[in-house]
């Protein structure tokens, strides 16, 4: 499996960028990048354009489309990977959990996507892909798409639901995500 950190965003919200803010004293793309290496030994960053990020050490893809969102980001990666599965984890998901993309990878029978499902809702961000959805997400964003949500409407997609990630993270911790300052956990 291929790991590909989405961090191209602008971090409007944010105010700065997200992907060097600082959490327990580790930038936030430094712990997105801990938790993929654990479990991936091909890994990826989604940086946007595809080079300001390069300070990271890692291979750096730039969006399928610019200024397209997350979804561009994708595309891009599973264009980019080697491998028939890849494990897409957003930049602003600091408790992301390597335990979760294996047990969804674990589950992979041939769909598009495995995708975990919290009360929060469908968590797109942190879930597994094959790189075969690469051309029904292209087509998806050439269709003026930006949703990762909408395009899922698009794919064969097997949700996992509270009582099979739980085993993998009791905490629910991984689906949290940070997009203004007051998101930041305390520790």
């Amino acid at each position: 499996m291929t790991g590909l950190l989405l961090a191209g965003g602008r971090s409007t919200r944010m105010g700065t960028d997200k992907a060097l803010l600082e959490l327990e004293g580790e930038p936030l793309a430094g712990r997105g990048l801990q938790a993929l290496r654990s479990i991936c030994p091909e890994v990826l960053v989604g940086s946007g354009d595809g080079r300001r990020l390069g300070a990271l050490g890692a291979p750096q893809v730039a969006d399928a489309l610019p200024d397209a969102g997350p979804l561009g980001g994708i595309v891009a990666g599973l264009e980019a990977a080697s491998t028939a599965l890849v494990a897409v984890l957003a930049v602003d998901m600091p408790f992301a959990s390597a335990a979760v993309l294996e047990l969804l990878a674990s589950m992979w029978s041939g769909q598009d996507t495995i995708v975990p499902v919290t009360s929060h809702g469908v968590q797109p961000l942190h879930a597994v892909y094959a790189t075969a959805a690469g051309p029904k997400l292209r087509r998806a964003l050439a269709s003026g798409s930006r949703s990762v949500r909408a395009a899922l409407e698009q794919l064969d997609v097997r949700f996992v639901g509270e009582p099979e990630w739980r085993t993998a993270d009791p905490t629910g911790r991984f689906a949290v995500n940070v997009n203004r300052p007051e998101d930041l956990p305390a520790g």
